[in-house]
């Protein structure tokens, strides 16, 4: 091999020619082609920048070979190379040194410096995954692009519809679709709402699905999911046969009941029912801290029907053996969990067919009432002390529909039927019954304070009485569908007349209840009203239940796949908010 600069001959080996110093060329191997892979979320292919260049496109390349230099380029450039190695080391070993003193470049700057550097844009901290509890729940982690910053829940709503959640902001008229997981369970919707609006729990995975049911609990501000979690274990498994009486079966039959999930009130924790340990529906508790899955309950039978305490101190639910064929369940008992203790406290061992739950008069006592099949009805009203589980009999003959204002402490049942077998005492003749600590309880000496009264309020026939916080309004149900409804004025109840353009709707009085609307599940038709007057028809296709604002001056409705809203005083033509391509919308949760 002959030197490249004067031609001198070169022992094999040598970098340097011996004569002049230039350094000798050596023949690369050549480079295979690497193709950097595409991580973004837009997947393969996606263009990166540089004209349009996609990403996979970007290759290595072989540089070519230039002609060598004189040897004084050559020194200077090694010697620029060694000074740079060593500068780095210095740098590297420095930082490495602060670091394990527990200090940053930022503690030994002047402080002109370091105000300067607080300049700069933040680096992000890098995202260390830290070991979960053993019952934790992984959460989903948050796609920052998807976070809407100024979230305020009175300008955004969930549309539901056959293929997932939207979430709709009225203000901007923007819908995004947040979830394709189907609600398949029966319960209120608006159960699933978390008391501050941030958060959204369902369950789905039943009605046939190959999958384990879930729990999905959405983040509201970030619009993804914060929780996926499997709602049974290695012995109840879906798709498994089994008839009525199996564990299985029954394990479905209680998750999927109406009331088998509550939040909180302070929203903290999600109570709700699950059978991940055992061939038994369990109450578990999901909590938003630290997503941890707590179980709560282990009774033979299978948890049902959550209610929280106004003060969240207990949990009241029940114990089911057997849901039965529509004659009536096989009950177990009565229970609360008292979290003060962290203890499952029984109530009451039931002999009944089924209990409704009523309300919460107070922090520690409950209405709740007994349904038996023999009975044909419902029977033993009663209200149940959660501390020194005693119990005050209200009403223990049969009757048929009962409703109770928790913060008037006042309620309406009724007696439809003659009903022989309820209780001991002689059956109650057929009306509407009013009782409360309002109702006077006469003794020898006049009404005693503090005991709940009851007397005969009406000569009808009601087959349904439901109470309607927001209008304090009482509606009773007859043989026309809503014949009555009772409005609470300064003198008491008064019964007001329905006007004939709203005859078969039910009322949904706004949160201020000056406007009313009315709609019905069954039956079209949207109205609005001045409490119950000067009606103004909103749409004739409507089925549902509409929603209204936080201020009671708009109203949302829905016909197929458009959203409309309303707004006071005037309720002209609706106004579309929104129209979800493709989608069918099934309810409005706010």
């Amino acid at each position: 091999m002959n030197c490249a600069n004067c031609g001198q001959k070169l022992p094999e080996g040598n970098r340097f020619c011996e004569n002049c110093g230039a350094p000798v060329s050596i023949e690369l191997p050549k480079m295979e082609t690497v193709h950097q892979p595409v991580h973004q979320q837009g997947g393969p292919g996606v263009p990166m920048g540089g004209g349009g260049m996609r990403r996979e496109e970007i290759s290595m390349k072989q540089p070519q070979a230039k002609k060598p230099a004189k040897s004084w380029i050559w020194i200077i450039v090694i010697a620029l190379i060694a000074l740079g190695c060593c500068c780095a080391a210095v740098i590297g070993g420095g930082l490495i040194y602060l670091r394990n003193q527990g200090q940053s470049w930022q503690d030994v700057l002047p402080d002109g410096l370091e105000d300067f550097s607080d300049t700069s844009e933040a680096l992000p901290e890098l995202e260390i995954d830290s070991p979960l509890p053993e019952e934790a729940a992984q959460p989903t982690q948050a796609d920052e692009t998807m976070q809407e910053p100024g979230y305020l829940p009175e300008d955004h709503m969930l549309a539901v519809t056959s293929s997932g959640i939207w979430m709709v902001n009225a203000q901007s008229r923007a819908a995004t679709q947040i979830s394709y997981d189907q609600l398949d369970v029966p319960w209120d919707l608006n159960d699933g709402m978390s008391p501050d609006k941030k958060f959204f729990a369902f369950f789905t995975g039943f009605g046939g699905s190959p999958v384990n049911p879930m729990l999905v609990v959405l983040d509201l501000v970030n619009q993804t999911t914060l929780l996926q979690l499997e709602l049974t274990g290695p012995i109840i498994q879906p798709g498994m046969e089994g008839t009525h009486g199996d564990p299985s079966f029954e394990a479905f039959g209680a998750m999927q009941s109406i009331g088998s999930l509550a939040w909180s009130p302070d929203g903290t924790h999600l109570a709700f029912i699950a059978a991940r340990d055992g061939d038994s529906a369990d109450v578990y508790i999901f909590s938003r801290s630290d997503s941890s899955v707590t179980r709560l309950s282990q009774e033979a039978g299978h948890a049902s029907d959550l209610h929280w305490s106004p003060d969240g101190q207990f949990l009241q639910y029940l114990s089911i053996f057997t849901f039965g064929t529509g004659a009536g369940a096989t009950m177990e008992a009565l229970w609360v969990y008292e979290f003060q203790s962290n203890q499952a406290q029984l109530l009451e061992t039931l002999e009944s067919n089924g209990e409704d739950f009523l309300a919460w008069t107070d922090n520690s006592h409950f209405l709740i009432n007994s349904w038996g099949r023999l009975c044909g009805g419902a029977y033993n009203l009663r209200i149940v002390d959660a501390t020194s589980f005693e119990q005050q009999v209200i009403v223990e003959e049969g009757f048929t529909a009962v409703a109770y204002d928790p913060e008037n402490q006042f309620g309406m049942f009724s007696v439809a039927y003659t009903y022989d077998n309820c209780g001991n005492s002689e059956p109650l003749d057929p009306g509407l019954m009013i009782f409360g600590e309002s109702v006077p309880v006469l003794g020898a000496d006049g009404p005693i304070m503090g005991e709940i009264g009851r007397k005969k309020f009406e000569q009808i026939i009601a087959y349904g009485i439901r109470f309607i916080p927001q209008g304090n309004l009482f509606t009773v149900y007859g043989d026309d569908g809503l014949p009555y409804i009772y409005y609470n004025g300064p003198y008491g109840y008064i019964n007001l007349e329905i006007l004939p353009e709203v005859k078969g709707l039910t009322p949904y009085p706004s949160p201020t209840g000056e406007y009313w609307a009315w709609a019905s599940s069954m039956n079209t038709g949207l109205w609005i009203t001045e409490k119950n007057s000067n009606p103004i028809e909103l749409s004739p296709l409507f089925t549902g239940m509409p929603l209204w604002s936080q201020d009671g001056q708009t109203i949302y409705f829905f016909e197929i796949n458009r959203l409309f809203s309303a707004s006071a005083p005037q309720f002209s033509t609706g106004t579309l908010v929104v129209e979800i391509p493709g989608e069918q919308i099934l309810s409005l949760v706010k």
